[in-house]
């Protein structure tokens, strides 16, 4: 696996624990774990992983791996509501089936599941403790999706792909597709969990791993007693998760008590790449079929169909780190993409786009349409239907949808060359709604030998201002390419180190450019500069297209550093007044720059008590953030406070580990 890791947020309500706290005694579930001779604590180790240490200044770069001591099984899960009366079973075979969404989205389904806590002692999942010592402890229970169907969920060299699709894999173990909590009664956990992405029936549907872990130990003071003072303890997991309770656990420590009826947050990132410790990498990808003993899988199908959207094939190049990109799958497992924007060339009949339209479910995952599946598309000014063309209103068609596959769309500019504007749009129309409007990019046409590509935009995402020579991640690279004949095919970088030659790489044409960039069609990618701190790395970035012309070169030059702290400035809260002892929702943004990555960035407010998280943000266009991948970063405040003048503030940690936040802003909380 490469060195990749994001910031993961995972959200639940979590009522406070009763009033009985569990005993501070011994707790059979780490009998016979290695422990810490400092602390007298067992050691974390996920099962079947070996023991992995920090470094004597607490921090995990690199990790040290421990090969000679392995992690026992301490908690398992399995779908379903199952019986351990007489043991621990094994992994469901066959793999019960469900529908997306869950009863509180759509008509979908939940899926039971039990967690039970293990001694360990014996091959494959132990013997199950059911006892009364976890009584009460909280357990959260974690879905990833096998997004590209080749048996495992993260990143892998094993599949056909290799090392090609790492980054696309790393969105598995980044971003689950569902999460619950539940509370240990007698050594067992039960529950259920909606899982909001799936796949058509026709498909074979989405296979999903449930993981869990927990906190164990004596309840404290913290948190009011929601949570107790560890160690952690959990089934296998996608990579080796940040442990102390202090940078998980909303609230905990630096976060303050509970309060009633407030979310709680838990921040489940890794602590360290999985290529940091290149002999156990493997280990942390979770196998989907039934073979690993702690965690068990479900098949996820699509629910009915509620509209039609346009899609395009997924590229591995390209991902970004810091948000999740939506992947579906389609007719055959193929993965998917949505598409937002196309371009049309303005040169009269002839040079069509070529879009696919297919059906999705409320939660936008690909479903198989039932016969008599109907949509109708409408083109903007500017635009014809070329096919589907069942009538002689090249402007307006209905089509039929059936099965997960879709329909393939021709869509052509009208008139002649370079009379049909700069902009249009193509619609579908559902009982007489809207539901999917594509931006349509008009370029101009030519005549004769064609012009050559222009490069309108080149930048480093997030927009940094040098390299980093310790970053653990390679930046990456956006740009921005126009063509008038829309032949465009490929960009190509070399680079240099003061001056001189090292090497070159090239971009996938990739996402649908963010709205912040000029028009036209982007590539991504990471690059290397083989740069040491001190010296200047160019890049020159040239396109081509397929008929053999080059753009003007663009060049970048960029000063290489050991290591920066993030950037965060034009800090806005909207409104920037609450009600006292009212919940409040106040949109908090920054913006946030880096030369090594943002991995997490958190709103803080002083009551008087200290600086204290309030809100997660994000740039993903989600949940208050206007627009994803713009360096902008939103999130909302969604809690009460006492009477007074708040000062908050935004504070951004970057890969490195290193921190910076920015000037304080008032919140005016009234009476």
């Amino acid at each position: 696996m490469k060195p990749r890791l994001t910031m993961l947020l995972i959200a639940f309500v979590l009522a406070l624990a009763p009033a009985s706290r569990a005993p501070a005694q011994s707790y059979p579930i780490f009998a016979g774990d290695p422990t810490d001779p400092a602390t007298g604590r067992a050691y974390p180790i996920l099962p079947g992983v070996p023991l992995v240490l920090p470094q004597p200044n607490g921090k995990y770069k690199p990790p040290i791996v421990v090969p000679g001591t392995i992690g026992d099984v301490d908690i398992v899960v399995r779908a379903g509501n199952v019986s351990v009366a007489s043991g621990i079973p094994a992994p469901v075979d066959p793999p019960y089936e469900i529908v997306a969404g869950g009863k509180h989205v759509t008509d979908g389904d939940e899926i039971a599941f039990t967690v039970i806590a293990s001694d360990g002692s014996s091959s494959p999942a132990g013997n199950p403790l059911l006892g009364p010592q976890m009584d009460g402890i909280p357990v959260v229970v974690v879905a990833f999706a096998d997004l590209d169907g080749d048996g495992v969920v993260g990143p892998t060299a094993l599949d056909a792909a290799g090392t090609a699709d790492d980054d696309r894999e790393l969105q598995e173990a980044l971003y689950p597709v569902g999460m619950q909590i539940a509370l240990f009664d007698g050594g067992v956990a039960r529950g259920s969990i909606a899982l909001w992405s799936g796949a058509p029936a026709s498909a074979g549907g989405l296979t999903v791993v449930l993981t869990a872990l927990a906190y164990v130990g004596p309840y404290t003071s913290l948190l009011d007693g929601a949570i107790p003072d560890g160690p952690p303890v959990a089934t296998l997991l996608p990579f080796f998760p940040r442990l102390d309770p202090d940078r998980v656990i909303d609230g905990h420590g630096n976060g303050g008590p509970g309060i009633p009826g407030e979310r709680f947050g838990v921040f489940l990132e890794p602590e360290f790449a999985n290529g940091a410790a290149p002999s156990i990498a493997e280990a942390f990808a979770l196998p989907t079929d039934g073979s690993s003993p702690t965690i068990d899988r479900v098949v996820v199908k699509s629910g009915a169909v509620s509209r039609a959207r346009f899609v395009r094939p997924s590229d591995t190049a390209g991902f970004p780190l810091d948000v999740p990109v939506p992947l579906h799958v389609g007719a055959g497992g193929a993965l998917l993409e949505p598409l937002t924007s196309t371009t049309v060339v303005d040169d009269g009949p002839g040079g069509a786009t070529t879009l696919r339209l297919v059906p999705v479910d409320v939660l936008d995952d690909v479903t198989d349409a039932p016969s008599g599946t109907t949509v109708t598309l409408v083109a903007g000014p500017g635009t014809v239907i070329t096919s589907p063309n069942g009538d002689a209103d090249p402007s307006r068609e209905t089509v039929g949808l059936t099965g997960a596959g879709g329909i393939t769309v021709v869509l052509d500019d009208a008139g002649g060359a370079n009379d049909s504007g700069t902009a249009s749009t193509l619609a579908v129309v559902q009982n007489g709604f809207p539901t999917e409007v594509l931006d349509v990019q008009l370029t101009a046409g030519s005549g004769g030998g064609g012009t050559a590509p222009a490069i309108v935009s080149a930048r480093l995402a997030n927009q940094p201002a040098n390299l980093v020579a310790s970053c653990p991640v390679r930046p990456r690279l956006v740009v921005t390419v126009t063509d008038p004949q829309a032949d465009d095919d490929s960009v190509t970088l070399a680079y240099t180190v003061d001056g001189a030659s090292a090497g070159g790489g090239a971009l996938s044409l990739s996402q649908t450019p963010p709205a912040d960039l000029p028009g036209g069609r982007v590539y991504r990618g990471r690059f290397g500069v083989p740069a040491t701190a001190g010296t200047t790395a160019g890049v020159t970035i040239v396109a081509h297209d397929a008929a053999g012309h080059d753009s003007t070169p663009v060049v970048l030059s960029l000063p290489v550093v050991e290591s920066s702290v993030p950037s965060v400035t034009d800090l806005a809260l909207s409104p920037a007044t609450a009600t006292a002892q009212v919940r409040s929702n106040v949109l908090v943004s920054a913006r946030v720059a880096d030369d090594c990555g943002v991995q997490r960035v958190i709103a803080q407010v002083d009551e008087g008590l200290g600086w204290r998280r309030v809100a997660a943000l994000r740039d993903d266009g989600r949940h208050g953030d206007a627009l994803a991948g713009d360096g902008v970063y939103s999130g909302r405040i969604k809690r009460s406070f006492a009477a007074g003048a708040l000062p908050v503030r935004v504070t951004a940690r970057n890969r490195l580990q290193l921190s910076t936040s920015s000037g304080a802003q008032t919140l005016t909380v009234g009476p």
